[in-house]
């Protein structure tokens, strides 16, 4: 009987054995569910949208680079933005392209009258192999302008910089989601090839978390599938004023009640009587 009782014990152990490793497969092998802008287009992902840039960046606000990552003969690259030194991933080290960058001076853009903050990615690949995958965004608010040693994949259990940073937005909060991009899609280096609309909301519930948190960190990884194969991958953030500019319509009614005021006290200087009579 122990020897038949030993036999069962092993095949139950073997069992559980097999059981555990095809569990922990099944955990690994979680495909991301990846959105395709290959083609052009746009995408929402956790209320931030992405879309392709189909022209030059044009407008109001002052396109200004703040991270470049990338890494000769390797595939997968990350890395944030920061004015500290050493840089932890595969930033570049220049000084005026991997930076720190306020919110204050980020310029709040309405986009289908949601206030977002705006940041353009340039990507950079061959021709003959144009696609590359985004794998991952995450943003915080920081409390200081040189910060390092980044925790990253927050829904893995990152913490961003632990107490000298502030949540905004994650990528993969709730789903494990990448984008496919093209860079053929456009002119090359420079152009930009997509935008990525942050809810200001986000930011506002950061800060009220933490109201000394004053700098945005971007936090990003290319290469799965689709690797990296040449150049840089380089953010940017859309700065400038936030200044309530009327509409065209308000701002016309604004000048002609100016107008009809100078008129009437012009006319009050010329003809002194009126103001006695009235």
């Amino acid at each position: 009987m122990s020897g038949r009782r030993t036999v069962v014990i092993v095949c139950l152990a073997f069992a559980l054995l097999c059981a555990a490793r095809a569990q922990a497969a099944v955990i690994i092998m979680t495909p991301e569910v990846l959105h395709d802008l290959s083609h052009g287009g746009q995408v929402t992902i956790n209320n931030a949208d992405f879309v392709t840039v189909d022209q030059q960046p044009t407008g109001s606000g002052v396109i200004h680079s703040f991270v470049r990552i990338g890494a000769a003969n390797q595939g997968v690259v990350e890395g944030y933005n920061t004015d500290g030194r050493p840089l932890q991933f595969d930033e570049k080290e220049s000084a005026t392209f991997t930076r720190s960058e306020k919110l204050s001076d980020l310029k709040i853009v309405t986009r289908n009258n949601i206030q977002y903050y705006q940041f353009l990615l340039d990507i950079n690949q061959e021709s003959k192999s144009p696609l590359l995958t985004l794998n991952e965004v995450e943003i915080y608010l920081g409390n200081a302008p040189d910060l390092l040693s980044y925790s990253p994949n927050r829904s893995g259990g990152g913490t961003g910089f632990g107490p000298n940073s502030s949540f905004v937005y994650d990528l993969d909060q709730g789903t494990d989601n990448a984008i496919d991009l093209n860079y053929n899609l456009n002119s090359g280096s420079g152009s930009g090839d997509m935008w990525a609309y942050i809810p200001k909301a986000n930011f506002d519930a950061a800060k009220a978390a933490a109201p000394g948190d004053d700098f945005v960190y971007l936090y990003s990884k290319f290469g799965i599938p689709n690797a990296n194969n040449d150049g840089y991958e380089e953010w940017s953030g859309v700065e400038g004023p936030n200044n309530n500019v009327p509409e065209p319509s308000s701002l016309a009614a604004l000048l002609a009640c100016v107008t009809c005021l100078a008129a009437l006290r012009i006319r009050r200087k010329s003809h002194p009587h009126l103001i006695l009579a009235q």
